[in-house]
């Protein structure tokens, strides 16, 4: 099967053909470490596991994957001359900007770490590529793309006969509309700033041949992803909301100092919507990836994000992360069933489900990653073989099989348990498992008698206990939640 991927650059679904074959070379914009990380910087970067996990665990690609750290030159949306970073470390009375950088880098690797996120093979900071990011400006002034103005150096749009194109702006309307007037002596109102001058206040700043200031922030990723993944990679991923300007400011970099394409596909995940609202603290639905984990899983977050497809808008509710740990427990109560399946007897019955849900779990994931299908061929898969185990009609190699395929699953969707009855025997039932096995056998009694309501309160207390009991046609089984 061929693995398509929607791509913003041509508003379509495409064959993934990579630069180098069974490699992907892929770079993810990273987080701006000003504040603590959220449940929508979440939504993103789940996305992008998933999508490297499959590359690497269903297609046998080698990953090299780059996110940065943006860590100086983002601006505030309502000073042009200020850095995120300096503006909250003056509120929260910081020592320096760097020393918030450090505090929240270290926030959002533990916060990433718990959500089971794969670190990227190299995560470059901003600030650590000045060097790089001054070359590319004095190639960009050297071909023409770009010029200096008092101090500050600017892409002239005009040069980049496509400006415009991927982000689907018509120029005039963006000269109109630009919020970039802080400097007259630009050319183009919508012209972007590649090196900023900066104020005697301002803190991060750096000697350059134009001025002592600070890259812009559009600049920083071109650059550092040009520097570890070379000047043609495969995939470049981001919110939606980078499309513009950052992307598109981006795409028009690029091509200013190499004079090609760089980047063949531009993946954007959709945004997240608390309640139905768009996350925010004036709205009091921001809720941080700490603070979710404070009652909630990892693989609750995982699997509710899964569910819908990472170019569509996804509505959090406490209703759905609530669906999602219901949803998980049954999933792992199947996958303990399938752990205690003992039967060597020949059966036939399990291997066109199982057949068909690999195959349809693999066409869904090459579909653009529709983990949404891909989810419904997992939830077939279970209901279908609950009725073959309850008839003692699936082996243990069949069983086996099946457990090897969802473990796979699990190296990319990361919800799963896989803790055997074993591992459960480890802990100390509520009630004593004597009393366990004579209430089963009581139960079995009563069936037999078809006394179904005495035997059904017996199951009932068991259940509230954290026993959960199996039928199939000759013995029941149990495990403990």
């Amino acid at each position: 099967m061929t693995l398509k991927i929607y791509n913003t650059l041509t508003r379509k679904k495409e064959n993934f053909k990579p630069v180098t074959k069974k490699e992907l070379k892929i770079y993810v914009c990273g987080v701006t470490v000003y504040d603590d990380v959220h449940i929508g910087h979440a939504l993103s970067y789940i996305y992008y596991d998933i999508l490297i996990n499959y590359f690497k665990h269903f297609h046998n690609y080698d990953i090299f994957y780059v996110r940065n750290i943006t860590d100086v030159g983002h601006l505030t949306e309502d000073d042009l001359e200020e850095d995120k970073i300096e503006k909250r470390a003056k509120e929260r009375k910081y020592h320096h900007p760097m020393e918030l950088v450090q505090k929240y880098t270290r926030n959002m690797w533990e916060a990433f770490d718990k959500l089971k996120l794969t670190r990227p093979n190299v995560e470059p900071l901003a600030s650590a590529h000045i060097i790089e990011m001054q070359s590319w400006i004095k190639k960009m002034l050297n071909n023409g793309f770009a010029y200096e103005v008092n101090g500050n150096v600017y892409y002239d749009i005009s040069k980049f006969k496509d400006y415009g194109v991927f982000s689907k702006k018509n120029i005039e309307e963006l000269e109109k509309n630009t919020r970039f007037t802080n400097d007259p002596d630009k050319r183009h109102a919508s012209d972007f700033a590649l090196w900023i001058k900066a104020n005697d206040n301002h803190i991060l700043k750096w000697d350059s041949p134009w001025s002592v200031g600070y890259p812009g922030w559009h600049l920083e990723c071109s650059t550092m992803g040009c520097k570890y993944l070379g000047e043609n990679f495969d995939i470049h991923g981001g919110g939606i909301e980078h499309v513009f300007p950052h992307h598109q400011n981006e795409i028009a970099q690029n091509f200013g100092y190499y004079q090609h394409k760089v980047v063949n596909y531009w993946v954007h995940t959709s945004m997240l919507m608390v309640e139905g609202k768009k996350m925010g603290k004036s709205l009091g639905n921001f809720i941080t990836i700490k603070d979710f984990l404070k009652d909630n899983s990892a693989e609750n977050l995982r699997y509710l994000v899964t569910t819908g497809h990472y170019r569509k808008p996804q509505n959090y509710t406490k209703k759905a992360v609530e669906d999602a740990e219901n949803t998980i427990k049954k999933l792992n109560a199947f996958i303990k069933r399938l752990q205690n399946v003992d039967n060597t007897s020949e059966s036939k019955l399990a291997e066109p489900i199982i057949e068909n849900t690999i195959f349809n779990f693999s066409k869904a994931m090459d579909d653009d990653l529709n983990t949404p299908m891909a989810l419904s061929e997992i939830h077939f898969l279970v209901k279908e073989i609950n009725k073959l185990i309850e008839k003692n009609s699936i082996t243990t190699q069949q069983a086996k099989r099946i457990l090897e395929f969802l473990i796979k699953v699990n190296l990319v969707f990361k919800f799963l348990s896989f803790k055997s009855q074993e591992d459960d025997s480890c802990k100390k039932p509520q009630i004593p498992r004597e009393e366990i096995l004579n209430l089963i056998e009581k139960r079995k009694k009563l069936r037999k008698e078809k006394k179904w309501e005495e035997a059904d309160q017996i199951r009932v207390k068991l259940s509230q206990k954290g026993i959960v009991l199996y039928d199939n046609k000759d013995e029941t089984t149990w495990t403990q939640e």
